[in-house]
């Protein structure tokens, strides 16, 4: 922005594009006098004053003392609405422009008080459509831009377990589809604060039915401005690239170019892209408030594929307190397409459980996620032939956390006969093991386990799966941190290792003694034969808890992986979210090795938005 800083006293409004030109329309305010203020861009980042903008109501100037307008061509004319306070209420009102500067008050736009967006021309001007709402968007429609008929709700607002998040309407155009309506979904979740900027498209005929709401945003604002003032200013296009404008407090006025967002939209029932993604629609699975055994949390999930299709066995916290496992599966390992109503594994010995639970929590000193009162925690599936052999924590609330061991018929777990077999104990009493998971096939004739005991991966070779209950673990080899690294304090099996030409996969989870209060995901290539033997080690971590999801919860700063699995050639990886939903990312398989093996780091990318200055 040339010779231009906003502050306070100096806010960017709205912009519009026409032709090659983008329009800034900016407020300011010197003691009681307002202004409103035009400049205007050929790039949309470099802007020079225009003029003033002048308002009159029946021919008398008035005070532009005007929020959120937005501006849409009607022929060879403008039509701005925008809201103005009258006698302490907002209101909608509509204003024509033939020059973009001289603009005449029509009044008060029928009884709407958000903001609202006009459809460029439909059926030869015969027709106008107007699309409204700051919390849910609704329709209307006039025949002669005066008189306008109020519709039903046709964007409503978006919920999940952290609440209900409001939709605002953002732009609209035509296209050949149909009418596409841009808008923000408004997400607050304790200090953080986030936009995401979405589309859907209506039928241009019967503007009020909807034909599709894509699921994967065009943007979202980053998240070092999650703790920032941000006020979405507009969305234009321009020779087919898609530019919004944001006013970020202590940044000033910022342009994002979104070159490939038509593209974007066509993806909807696509996985994304992958070098190493997270996926858009985080997280997969979220808590369900009227699930008493589920209400709380949902976490750290299992995965294995099966009859084509991946299934999860997750934890699970509720009312009570106490960790169970639940159960959903996916056709295409991105989106849920089943949820099982009821867990389908409890605890039922008494090194899962505390007693009765009460209102009142103990002070457990292992608890993590929750789960003061104990249960079933952090599942891991192995497949073997015909069996499916779990392991998980088992935690009575008090004594240290020991790993167990059960086991179920595949056929009888995709018929849902929740045949477990007993579980048994194979950790020793008195150390906090976690973390175990079994290797899919056995080397010279022994079965191989991987655990932790801080701070180190544990790896066990055994003759049989059929602990007695008396015989334990020992921790024959060890895996340790590394000094200076990113596991550098401690580090434990995150998934089953998976099979490849190159050795044995191993996702992991670890905390830096830089970084002490994040858990991170990064891998490590072991080999064939002896996978007590690293072969390649991801020198940073792939997986950080960057995201609102990872964030907001029940402990922040965590990404910790149970689950993984090869679909389709891509490498997907199944994680708890600070420790409250469950997560996924997903990577092309043999690009993600190669990166592996070349020691280069595999990471997301970010988008940078563009500065005007």
């Amino acid at each position: 922005m040339k010779d231009k800083h906003f502050t306070a006293d100096a806010i960017p409004l709205t912009v519009y594009g026409q032709k090659e030109t983008i329009f800034l329309i900016s407020r300011t305010r010197e003691g009681k006098k307002i202004s409103l203020h035009l400049d205007i861009s050929s790039n949309g980042a470099e802007f020079t004053p225009h003029r003033a903008l002048v308002f009159t109501d029946q021919k008398r100037p008035v005070t532009p003392d005007i929020e959120m307008p937005h501006i849409t061509a009607l022929g060879d004319r403008h039509f701005m609405t925008f809201k103005k306070l009258v006698k302490g209420k907002q209101r909608l009102f509509g204003a024509i422009s033939h020059d973009f500067t001289s603009w005449q008050v029509q009044g008060q736009i029928s009884d709407m008080s958000e903001a609202g967006v006009l459809v460029p021309e439909l059926d030869n001007d015969t027709r106008h459509v107007l699309y409204y709402g700051e919390k849910e968007i609704r329709i209307a429609t006039s025949e002669n831009i005066t008189d306008w008929k109020t519709g039903p709700v046709v964007i409503a607002p978006t919920q999940d377990f952290y609440g209900e998040w409001p939709v605002r309407v953002a732009a609209a155009q035509i296209t050949e589809q149909g009418i596409l309506v841009f808008y923000y979904l408004h997400l607050r979740a304790g200090t953080y604060e986030r936009f995401i900027l979405k589309a859907a498209l209506f039928d241009r005929q019967r503007p009020d039915v909807l034909i599709k709401r894509f699921p994967e945003p065009i943007w979202e604002t980053p998240k070092e401005w999650w703790r920032t003032d941000v006020h979405p200013v507009g969305v234009v296009e321009r020779n087919g690239q898609l530019l919004s404008f944001w006013w970020v407090k202590g940044v000033d006025l910022v342009a994002v170019y979104h070159p490939l967002y038509r593209q974007r939209l066509e993806q909807k029932s696509q996985p994304p892209a992958f070098t190493f993604n997270k996926l858009h629609h985080n997280p997969i699975l979220s808590p369900i408030m009227h699930h008493f055994w589920e209400s709380r949390a949902t976490f750290n999930p299992a995965a294995f594929t099966a009859d084509d299709r991946v299934h999860l066995v997750y934890r699970a916290i509720g009312d009570q307190d106490v960790s169970v496992l639940g159960y959903a599966e996916s056709r295409d390992g991105f989106y849920v397409d089943y949820r099982h109503a009821e867990p389908i594994y409890i605890p039922t010995k008494a090194d899962e459980l505390s007693g009765n639970p009460t209102s009142t929590p103990p002070v457990s000193p292992f608890a993590s996620g929750g789960g003061s009162f104990g249960g079933c925690e952090d599942p891991r599936i192995t497949k073997m032939d015909d069996w499916l052999y779990m392991t998980y924590v088992a935690y009575d609330g008090w004594s240290p956390p020991r790993v167990a061991l059960t086991s179920i018929k595949v056929a009888d777990f995709l018929n849902h006969k929740w045949n477990w077999q007993t579980p048994v104990l194979i950790s020793p009493p008195g150390i906090v093991d976690k973390n175990a998971c079994i290797l899919p096939e056995k080397i010279n004739g022994k079965y191989v386990i991987f655990h932790r005991v801080y701070p180190n991966i544990l790896v066990d070779f055994v003759d049989s799966l059929n602990f007695d209950g008396q015989t334990y673990l020992k921790g024959e080899y060890a895996i340790a941190p590394r000094q200076n690294h990113w596991d550098s304090r401690k580090l434990g099996a995150g998934a089953p290792p998976i099979k490849t030409d190159d050795g044995w996969l191993l996702i992991y989870q670890a905390v830096d003694d830089r970084d002490d209060r994040k858990y991170k995901i990064g891998a490590m290539l072991l080999d064939y034969k002896n996978p007590t033997q690293v072969l390649h080690r991801s020198d940073r971590p792939f997986i950080e808890p960057t995201e609102w999801y990872e964030n907001v919860g029940h402990k922040a700063g965590v990404a910790y992986p149970c689950g993984a699995v090869v679909k389709d050639g891509k490498l997907i990886v199944y994680y708890g979210g600070a420790d409250t939903v469950v997560c996924a990312a997903a990577a092309q398989l043999d690009t993600f090795l190669s990166d592996l093996k070349s020691d280069k780091t595999v990471a997301f990318d970010e988008m940078s938005p563009v500065r005007i200055d």
